[in-house]
C-alpha cells in the first residue's frame, strides 16, 4: 500500500552522495573500499580544500567531508552495503582525532585513515590511543619521505604510500623504512595508474593496491530527506540534559520525519538483523543519548537543514492524532504514521521502508486507524467526501486530529519561535 498523498508538503529532499574505490590484494581481490566524500552524483573530486575559496567557488572542509561520509554510511547505506565482507577505509581529520566530533562507527569493519594534515601533536597522538582501545585499525593517508607523522608509525595497521609522490628510485627504500618502523602494517600503494605502476609496486613489497589501473571510483547515491534546523538545534539542547526523558526526546524527533528515520536506520545497524523495533521510543532507548547526540551532531555539521515548519507541525500533528485514536498502543500508531509520511516523501511503499529499517509490522487496529486518518487527511487536501466504508466516524478523527494540531504547536512554539535579542 502506498501512503496517502501529502502534495502539498514540499519535498524537503536532497541527494545524498559517496564515491568509493575498492583497495584490491596482489591477485586483485577487493578486500576493503575508502569511502570518499562526493558534493554530486556526477563529482570526480571531493571539492575539498584548506583556506579560503575563490569567488564564487564553495570548497568543502575536512570536517564537513568526513561528517557527511559518515552520515551516508551510518543513516543512508549502511556498512554491508557499502563494503560487503570487506573494510571501509574513512578519512580523518583532527577534529574527530581528538574527539571535538564523533566517530560513530563500527571499529570492526572501518578503518580510520589519518590525514597528512593531521600532525603527531600531544592531543592528537592521545587521540589515536583512545581510537586504538576501542578498536579501530589506523591508517596512515599519504605517507611520504620525511613526514611529519613518523611517530604514529607504530600505532597503524596500515601505511598508504601515493606512487605519483615518490621517485621511483626511492620506493624501496621507503618501503623498508616503513616495514622497520611499522612491522605489522599491510603497505597500500596508491594511485596505481598503469600496469608499470602495479609492477613495480609489486616488486619493491607493497601489500595492497589502490588506482585507475584496477578500478576508477564510482560514486552512490539516494534521494535523503533534509533535516529542520531548528528541531534539529532544539534536540542537541535538550539531550544535553540528562533529566529530559525519552518520552520528551520522542515527542520532539516526531515532528522531524528526517530525524525520525535515521534514528530507525542507526538503530537497525547498532542492534542488528535480529532485533525488531516497535516504536519510536524504544528505538531512541536502545539507540542511547550519546549515540542519539552524535547522529545529530553529524547530521547538523553534514547537511544544511531546512526551516519548512508545515512539515514539523504535520508529522507531529499526525503522530499526536494517532495516538488518540489507538490508545491502547498509541506509541505503535505514531510511529506507523510517521513511517507513512516518510514513504510518501521519499516517494516509496510503506513496505519498502519497513523493510529497510527493520521494523515491527503493526497490529490491524494500528493500520485501520492509520487508514482512517489517512483518508481524512487526502478528504481535507482534495475537499472531497472519504470513503464511506472506513470504519471509524471521521467525526472522531478530525477531532483527534485537530487536538494533534493543537498539541503540535503547542510542543514547537519554543522549537520555532524567534529568540528575542538581549535589550541593552
Amino acid at each position: 500500500m502506498r501512503a496517502t498523498s501529502l502534495g502539498v508538503l514540499p519535498p524537503s529532499v536532497r541527494e545524498i552522495c559517496v564515491g568509493r574505490q575498492a583497495i584490491h590484494d596482489v591477485l586483485g581481490r577487493a578486500v576493503g573500499h575508502e569511502l570518499l566524500f562526493r558534493p554530486s552524483r556526477s563529482a570526480e573530486t571531493s571539492g575539498v580544500g584548506v583556506g579560503p575559496a575563490p569567488e564564487g567557488v564553495r570548497v568543502t572542509g575536512d570536517d564537513e567531508a568526513t561528517a557527511s561520509v559518515i552520515v551516508a554510511t551510518t543513516t543512508e547505506f549502511g556498512t554491508r552495503d557499502l563494503a560487503g565482507d570487506g573494510q571501509l577505509f574513512v578519512n580523518l581529520p583532527r577534529s574527530f582525532v581528538v574527539d571535538e566530533l564523533p566517530v560513530p562507527l563500527d571499529p570492526r569493519r572501518v578503518v580510520l585513515e589519518v590525514l597528512e594534515r593531521v600532525g603527531p601533536d600531544e592531543e592528537v597522538m592521545a587521540g589515536l590511543h583512545r581510537l586504538h582501545r576501542r578498536g579501530f585499525a589506523l591508517a596512515l593517508d599519504d605517507y611520504a619521505p620525511g613526514d611529519h607523522r613518523e611517530e604514529m608509525l607504530p600505532l597503524c595497521e596500515y601505511v598508504k604510500i601515493d606512487l605519483g609522490d615518490v621517485p621511483a628510485e626511492e620506493l624501496a627504500g621507503l618501503v623498508a623504512h616503513v616495514r622497520r618502523r611499522a612491522p605489522r602494517a599491510r603497505l597500500v600503494a596508491e594511485r596505481v595508474e598503469t600496469a608499470d605502476d602495479f609492477t613495480l609496486a609489486v616488486d619493491v613489497g607493497f601489500d595492497l593496491f589502490q588506482g585507475y589501473h584496477l578500478r576508477r571510483p564510482v560514486v552512490l547515491s539516494r534521494p535523503a530527506l533534509v533535516h529542520h534546523a531548528l528541531v534539529a538545534s532544539r534536540l542537541l539542547v535538550r539531550l544535553g540534559d540528562p533529566q529530559v526523558s525519552y518520552r520528551v526526546l520522542a515527542r520532539l524527533t516526531a515532528a522531524d520525519p528526517a530525524i525520525t528515520l535515521k534514528v530507525f536506520r542507526v538503530v537497525n545497524s547498532v542492534a542488528g538483523a535480529g532485533q525488531r523495533v516497535r516504536n519510536l521510543h524504544q528505538a531512541l532507548v536502545l539507540l542511547g543519548r550519546y549515540r542519539f547526540r552524535s547522529m545529530l551532531v553529524l547530521e547538523v555539521l553534514a547537511i544544511s537543514g531546512h526551516r519548512d515548519d508545515e512539515i514539523a507541525l504535520r508529522s507531529l500533528a499526525r503522530a499526536s492524532a494517532a495516538e488518540i485514536l489507538v490508545p491502547q498502543d498509541p506509541l505503535a500508531a505514531s510511529t506507523e504514521t510517521l513511517v507513512r509520511m516518510v514513504a510518501e516523501m521519499l516517494h516509496m511503499t510503506v513496505d519498502e521502508l519497513g523493510t529497510s529499517i527493520h521494523r515491527t509490522v503493526p497490529t490491524h487496529d494500528v493500520q485501520e486507524a492509520c487508514d482512517v486518518l489517512d483518508a481524512y487527511l487526502a478528504a481535507v487536501e482534495h475537499d472531497t467526501e472519504p470513503d464511506e466504508e472506513m470504519s471509524q466516524d471521521m467525526f472522531a478523527v478530525s477531532m483527534a486530529y485537530l487536538a494533534g494540531v493543537r498539541e503540535a504547536r503547542e510542543v514547537l512554539n519554543g522549537v520555532l519561535a524567534p529568540v528575542p535579542l538581549p535589550l541593552d
